[in-house]
């Protein structure tokens, strides 16, 4: 899907929202809380690969590259005062330098990571599907029916293209007897793949009322690990370590920004070549996870 129709998207969203939308804020401080830090245990490796599994949106993990942002990256928010929504774009972008991002210059960018806080995204988008349902044609059944149909209060919509691994667009076909073609010299091996899969443009939409309670620093890392990267919320009772859990486990439970997991996970998805297998990616957050805590280890030594 192009920027141009996604921006068409936001201008019918934004229709829908309150003049006066509340906002989300910054909680106060604590008082008298008593905070002890430490290094948790690493868990094995194998626990950690299924994590990584398990948040990430299904697809095929040997044959295809898990998605990410190749072009310059710019946060934009609606929804929110401008010193909350300035907090939140300075925390994202804070995030993807560290993974070494393309960065757009915040004075003037057209945002392509936009974070819209509206009364009920399920409704909102609803309304949008019933004018502009030829706008989803491209879109799979899976990633339609979690846009429409789920419950919960976050809605993420990523437009992605298929681009060689140089970076020409490869088109969608219209037919099942013309298939899209990519002609390339020496383009595929047994440790990287011909194509790349890169993230165009991200919107995310989260309920008004379920963020209340949330801090800036929450929301920002929840948007981080949705908009960067093609995540999921993780399912069932078991608690993940992660920071995708914020609305599906106790307020107490949740953790207060990215987790050690998360970071990991973002630094294997952004680390080298982005036309590596999806597998690569889910092995490496192991990687990641070890080559920080040596540089933790390191640091402390000093």
């Amino acid at each position: 899907m192009s920027i141009t129709r996604a921006g068409c998207m936001l201008a019918a969203l934004l229709a829908a929202m309150p003049a006066n939308a509340q906002s989300a804020e910054e909680p106060e401080p604590g008082g008298g809380d008593i905070v002890v830090t430490g290094q948790a245990e690493m868990q094995d490796r194998g626990t950690i690969s299924r994590q990584a599994r398990a948040i990430t949106r299904k697809q095929n993990w040997h044959d295809r590259p898990l998605a990410r942002f190749e072009d310059r990256l710019c946060p934009g928010i609606l929804g929110l005062k401008p010193d909350y929504a300035a907090l939140m774009i300075d925390r994202i972008r804070a995030n993807a330098e560290r993974l070494k991002m393309w960065m757009a210059d915040d004075t003037g960018c057209e945002p392509n990571l936009v974070i819209a806080f509206v009364e009920d995204g399920k409704a909102a988008m609803a309304d949008y599907e019933r004018k502009y349902g030829y706008r989803f044609r491209l879109l799979p059944l899976e990633d339609r029916r979690d846009l429409l149909g789920a419950d919960g209060p976050v809605r993420v919509w990523t437009m992605t293209q298929t681009r060689t691994r140089d970076g020409m667009p490869i088109y969608e076909s219209g037919s099942l007897i013309d298939p899209p073609v990519s002609r390339q010299a020496m383009a595929h091996s047994k440790i990287y793949l011909s194509t790349r899969e890169d993230i165009l443009q991200v919107v995310i939409l989260f309920d008004l009322a379920a963020v209340q309670g949330k801090s800036l620093v929450q929301l920002a890392d929840y948007a981080t690990m949705r908009g960067l990267a093609r995540t999921v919320p993780p399912e069932g009772e078991q608690a993940m370590d992660t920071i995708l859990g914020l609305f599906s486990v106790p307020s107490g439970r949740a953790p207060a920004e990215m987790t050690e997991f998360d970071r990991a996970y973002l630094a294997s998805l952004y680390d080298s070549i982005p036309n590596l297998p999806a597998t690569a990616r889910i092995l490496g957050v192991n990687r990641q996870l070890r080559l920080a805590r040596v540089a933790e280890e390191d640091e402390g030594g000093r």
